[in-house]
């Protein structure tokens, strides 16, 4: 039984995305540009030829791709459509296979097509290596894959908190959510494009390859599990967990070759990158999921009554990440006092003397900047409650990042003009011993106004 049979779903889409006209319109272009391309008398004709492929390839497949299959889920939502399917008997792997190889169908074939011109031109070339050329495909294709992953979860977190009345709009969102994503494979993303730069840099394209295809299927499960949700299958919280160790232990390994290693101790590294992935995350879970105060309460009160297989299937994700925040901080703090600075290199030892980050900060001062950081994650976490508290609950994000503008960037740079120390304090953590007294202050200020307004 081939896959068309097997699968309703992605079977609507080929015949939604597919026809006549745009299979023979798709090659007809590629093939247009690359001969417009070839009139140019610059550089290596071949070479020239397999960069342009090869930018089609991440035209059509990353940006292209990304925006289709995000709007193809808001298009269902708001045609009605979309509940439809989740009372329907599609399992969660037939609906990602239909979200993620079905609806942009059309732009894997266009991809398909450039990386065959990539390789007909990158063997013609004497520039080329066909081995770098294949890994750096397939990096690319994995890299794809995340994207499209990433463009449809996000899509369906959005849809979550539509009210069912009001339609949607796709907007240019998913730009910014991609550029997210790509936050966390950023040397697989400058390793994307170094085929088309000027001055191409070394990578060690196995380091590559290997972080893109991790990202893929943590990106793949990802997908799976929340298609699981919105059947209405329960989720064990430990994937989650697993992500967050793993993720670090990659970008660890990843950094160790890519910028060289003038920190000796790895384990702080480690714990560096795993705080600021565990930060970072736990600010985007704050906009996109719902962490009402009656969710919260719950989760206090299952945790109060050791009740921990509901958390294992209903703690929100923030409240998983926040741990790891708090673990990453401490053992950065505490393997910074060690000897970790290896200053061999005279670049190093001019960048380590400039910014003096050796022999400056003594334990107190950076415990100081460890809970200071620590004081304003939570302060911003009840800056979010509080939000909840307000009646008008779609603007909440935007006026959560607004908030987040104004007390790390505007009202910093205006303290720092002044000259005030203390009033530099109350917004971004300092290497001042007792600094972290002021977000303190800030977060048992916010806290009892969210109890009062909640008790009215």
């Amino acid at each position: 039984m081939s896959l068309l049979e097997k699968n309703p779903e992605f079977k609507k889409n080929i015949w939604l995305e597919i026809s006549t006209q745009r299979l023979i319109m798709m090659p007809l272009i590629i093939l247009m540009v690359v001969l417009l391309a070839s009139l140019s008398t610059m550089g290596d004709t071949y070479n020239k030829l397999t960069n342009i492929c090869y930018f089609g390839l991440v035209i059509i497949l990353l940006l292209w791709g990304s925006k289709v299959a995000f709007s193809n889920i808001i298009q269902e939502y708001n045609d009605r459509t979309w509940d439809w399917q989740r009372m329907s008997i599609l399992t969660p792997k037939q609906l990602m296979v239909g979200k993620l190889i079905g609806a942009p169908i059309y732009n894997w074939y266009g991809a398909l097509i450039s990386l065959f011109l990539v390789f007909i031109f990158g063997s013609m070339s004497e520039e080329t290596s066909l081995f770098d050329l294949l890994i750096n495909s397939i990096s690319t294709l994995l890299l794809g894959v995340s994207i499209l992953c990433v463009s449809i979860l996000f899509a369906l977190l959005k849809i979550r908190a539509g009210n069912g009345r009001d339609k949607l709009k796709s907007g240019q969102l998913f730009i910014l959510l991609i550029l997210f994503a790509l936050f966390f494979n950023s040397s697989a993303f400058s390793f994307m494009f170094n085929r088309i730069s000027f001055n191409p840099i070394k990578f060690d394209a196995w380091k590559i390859l290997g972080e893109n295809l991790f990202y893929a299927i943590w990106a793949i499960i990802g997908l799976h599990q929340v298609l699981r949700k919105e059947l209405n299958y329960k989720n064990k919280s430990y994937l989650w967990i697993l992500f967050l160790i793993t993720s670090a232990l990659v970008k660890t390994m990843v950094m160790v070759d890519s910028i060289g290693v003038f920190i000796d101790n790895y384990f702080f590294i480690y714990f560096v990158v795993l705080s600021i992935q565990a930060i970072s995350l736990f600010y985007l879970l704050l906009l996109i999921e719902q962490n009402e105060l009656s969710t919260l309460k719950i989760l206090v009160r299952k945790i109060k009554e050791k009740n921990y297989t509901y958390i294992n299937y209903n703690a929100p994700l923030w409240s998983l990440t926040f741990p790891f925040i708090i673990i990453g901080l401490i053992f950065s703090w505490i393997l910074l006092d060690k000897q970790i600075i290896n200053n061999d290199s005279y670049i190093l030892n001019h960048f380590v003397n400039t910014i003096k980050l050796e022999n400056t900060l003594d334990s107190l001062q950076s415990l100081s900047i460890i809970l200071g950081i620590l004081c304003f994650v939570l302060r911003d976490f009840l800056i979010m409650l509080f939000l909840q508290t307000t009646s008008k609950k779609k603007r909440i994000g935007a006026a959560f990042i607004l908030y987040l503008f104004l007390l790390y960037v505007v009202f910093p740079g205006f303290t720092s003009t002044i000259g005030s120390s203390i009033g530099l304090q109350l917004f971004i953590p300092l290497p001042i011993v007792g600094s972290f007294i002021y977000p303190i202050f800030e977060c048992v200020v916010i806290f009892l106004i969210i109890r009062n307004k909640f008790k009215k």
